[in-house]
């Protein structure tokens, strides 16, 4: 059984924005439409970024950002070709790839898409380069600073302070109960305040979600460990990031953009349309650390102590970093340097849940990737 007015009365107590039903019945899409306004800077990709981005473009006018999910197809020019949606930042990096054209490689998705050269600028991410795809062919511009913790249902008994683990722990038995564990399938039930047993589920954005890997690479794992563990092979198990209506279980549990749990309760106060999709939801600590704190004036705001934290990023192709062209200038003068368009706009930033990087942001010269076929 549930104890859903202590938690309830407890979630109130700690901040009145944390723990909502969901308030808006359907989605609000941003995209830029064909017979409206197309901007010059076609963005696609990560869910975690989409808003942000989408506020960006508010002030930043060249920015053009298509969200994860809607229309099966988007149109990004005046005339151009209908395409799938890029859902995640993996996707939105393949995406690129196929716009830039390298090697003939042109179709998105692949073998069996259209002919998308020329048809995206950037690709939104929530994931550094990855290790697998050696190059510099794609350049990740940092802009912002999240967190990722987990999300269980409000009206659950489910622990709600929970250590990442480590695999020096993995040979304990009893296994403990820390997140590696549960994504490993080692410990896959908890006891609720009744005594009674409750199964746990472990919930995975969708395959090519930068916040999916992320957090199984921030508990040490990989695919091959989630699928052994038995959280990957159950698809019901797979849902669309940082949308809390599919927790709705005791046992249930997912990452959540700290982000976007925050911009989804300032939703009615942002100047483009965010969908409040939290459900019912409440974030825990990781290891006793909060993931969000009051801010000054009231509110919340990222805790710049927890120990996830992960730099967000913007993806251009390396070669338009030197180029001439009015639409490289263009893109490096949103994306390029401490002082760029994009990084000037901190307070859009801090807006929409994310924390901002100083120096760091615009930088071109650290994160590095092939491309992503």
């Amino acid at each position: 059984m549930q104890n859903k007015s202590k938690l309830r009365l407890g979630v109130v107590a700690a901040f009145a924005v944390a723990v909502v039903t969901l308030s808006v019945s359907a989605p609000a899409y941003a995209d830029p439409t064909p017979s409206g306004t197309i901007k010059p800077l076609v963005g696609v990709g990560s869910d975690t970024t989409e808003n942000l981005v989408n506020g960006l473009g508010t002030v930043v006018t060249n920015i053009g950002s298509y969200d994860a999910t809607g229309s099966a197809q988007i149109q990004t020019r005046t005339g151009g070709v209908l395409f799938n949606r890029p859902n995640g930042s993996g996707s939105g990096q393949k995406a690129l790839t196929a716009a830039i054209n390298p090697n003939g490689t042109t179709k998105w998705p692949a073998g069996t898409g259209v002919d998308v050269t020329g048809q995206v600028d950037f690709a939104r991410s929530s994931s550094a380069p990855s290790g697998s795809l050696p190059g510099t062919e794609l350049t990740f511009v940092p802009f912002a600073r999240d967190a990722v913790s987990f999300a269980v249902s409000a009206a659950s008994d489910f622990p709600r302070d929970i250590a990442v683990g480590s695999a020096a722990q993995d040979s304990i038995s009893p296994a403990p109960f820390t997140l590696r564990n549960i994504y490993r399938g080692s410990v896959t039930s908890y006891t609720d305040k009744n005594l009674d047993t409750v199964t746990i589920r472990p919930l995975l954005p969708q395959t090519g979600s930068g916040t999916r890997s992320f957090w199984i690479g921030q508990l040490g794992l990989n695919e091959a460990n989630i699928t052994a563990g038995g959280v990957a092979t159950d698809l019901g198990n797979t849902v669309q990031e940082h949308n809390g209506t599919f927790v709705t279980g005791p046992g249930d549990i997912t990452p959540f953009s700290v982000a976007q749990f925050i911009q989804q309760g300032n939703y009615a106060a942002l100047p483009t349309a965010v969908v409040e999709r939290r459900g019912n939801i409440q974030l825990g600590n990781i290891g006793t650390i909060k993931p969000y704190v009051p801010s000054v004036g009231g509110g919340i705001e990222l805790n710049a102590s927890f120990p996830v934290t992960r730099l967000v990023f913007n993806v251009v192709s390396t070669a338009r970093l030197a180029g001439s062209s009015a639409a490289d200038l263009q893109l490096q003068a949103a994306f390029v340097g401490s002082t760029s368009q994009v990084c000037a706009a901190s307070a859009t930033i801090k807006q929409y849940g994310f924390g901002t990087i100083g120096a760091l942001c615009g930088n071109t010269s650290t994160y590095k990737q092939g491309y992503s076929f």
